[in-house]
């Protein structure tokens, strides 16, 4: 398949990990711009298909739980895997649709955010580090998939076409004609959600945590600016302020560039976030009772695994969007505290002091809000929305457990 592989800004291909290339799986990764027109026919003919077997399976999961909404604990573990579908179709479909933009913003991303090894390896390396509880959410999420991908097979040595996920189709699966092609079906729809889940999650805390380092990178620049003005305030003034100038604009530019794709990352990824957030507490609570009326039992391992995967997840992301805020918020005050004062009160020359202190306003006004992940406004991302989903999920739990 012609697959995009964005470039970074030295002409080299990107380098994706290997959670990231799950996006390969499914209908949502772009193709090349100059792929081949069959390519194109075959995208968006499987792009169509791909969004029709998910409504099918989702009526099939559906009418599942319809079928069993007298009996809480059936239709409960039907409705974990109907929501989890639910948002993964959403999600999926919402890159699928836009894959242009979203070739355009990877394109972007990997030119001017990404941070090479060679460009800083301290830097690198941490956020190498910080990726793993993100890939960790990968292994759980795969887990779960392995445990609902062994009910078939269990299944075919007892002799019983069962199918991985909890539904009701319109025709009998004792049939074997209707029952393989129905497996399939449900097991590209398992492979297809967990793919995109986890990829999705990592491409967005690599995002994050770049643009995280670049923002870290452009107020120790501002710090080794006020350093040097301090060593060089014994040359000419003048002199200084022209130097001072030219670094501090170039400064300036490079903030307004993480601020342009700031917000590009917060139109492309808005729908993203809110769909995972409005989901996340109602998902939780049903998984979380569904483990607790089970017991200690190998059926559990199917939701607990997928708990611990899915509070990793909120908290990585919590964490990242406040250390985003955080930084963000402190640009300000870096460029309040660079020494200007001390070249304009030593400088001769008023134009030009008169233009520095005109860009520092520029430049703390520019950052005067720290940028903040947002779903649709709705949802920001930070630790304080997670605790509140998390004691969302919780009361939702309560109420549940006393009802059955």
């Amino acid at each position: 398949m012609e697959f995009h592989r964005p470039l970074l800004a030295n002409g080299e291909i990107a380098p994706l990990s290997w959670e990231i290339r799950l996006f390969f799986v499914n209908v949502s990764w772009p193709m090349k711009m100059n792929a081949k027109r069959f390519t194109r026919i075959y995208d968006k003919v499987t792009l169509v298909l791909g969004f029709l077997f998910f409504c099918y399976q989702n009526e099939a999961e559906m009418h599942f739980v319809v079928n069993n909404i007298n009996d809480i604990g059936l239709a409960l573990e039907g409705m974990a895997t109907y929501l989890i579908l639910v948002e993964a179709h959403l999600r999926i479909y919402n890159k699928g649709l836009y894959k242009n933009s979203f070739r355009e913003f990877l394109n972007e991303f990997y030119e001017k955010i990404y941070m090479e090894k060679s460009y800083n390896i301290e830097t690198y390396m941490d956020i190498q580090r910080k990726l793993l509880p993100t890939k960790i959410c990968s292994y759980a999420y795969m887990l779960t998939l392995v445990t609902y991908f062994l009910v078939p097979v269990l299944g075919f040595f007892s002799h019983a076409h069962l199918l991985p996920f909890k539904t009701i189709f319109h025709y009998d699966l004792e049939m074997w004609y209707f029952y393989v092609p129905t497996l399939v079906l449900t097991l590209w729809i398992g492979v297809a959600v967990v793919s995109h889940l986890a990829a999705e999650s990592n491409l967005l805390a690599t995002i994050i945590l770049h643009l995280n380092a670049r923002y870290l990178h452009l107020q120790s620049d501002l710090k080794e600016l006020q350093n040097k003005v301090a060593s060089d305030m014994k040359l000419r003034s003048d002199k200084v302020l022209g130097e001072y100038r030219r670094e501090f604009i170039e400064i300036v530019k490079r903030n307004v560039e993480y601020n342009d794709f700031a917000q590009k990352f917060q139109k492309q990824y808005s729908f993203c976030i809110f769909v995972m957030m409005a989901f996340s507490a109602v998902l939780l609570c049903v998984l979380a009772f569904k483990a607790a009326t089970l017991g200690m039992t190998t059926k559990n391992i199917t939701f607990i695994t997928w708990i611990m995967g899915k509070i990793v997840e909120l908290l990585v992301f919590g964490t990242l969007g406040s250390q985003l805020i955080e930084t963000t918020d402190k640009m300000s005050s870096c460029y309040y505290m660079a020494n200007w004062e001390d070249i304009i009160l030593k400088s001769t020359k008023t134009a030009d002091s008169i233009d520095l202190m005109k860009l520092i306003i520029l430049s703390i006004e520019l950052n005067q809000k720290p940028f903040s992940l947002t779903g649709y406004n709705y949802f920001n991302v930070s630790l304080a929305t997670v605790v509140t989903i998390l004691q969302g999920a919780g009361s939702y739990f309560t109420f549940l457990y006393a009802f059955r």
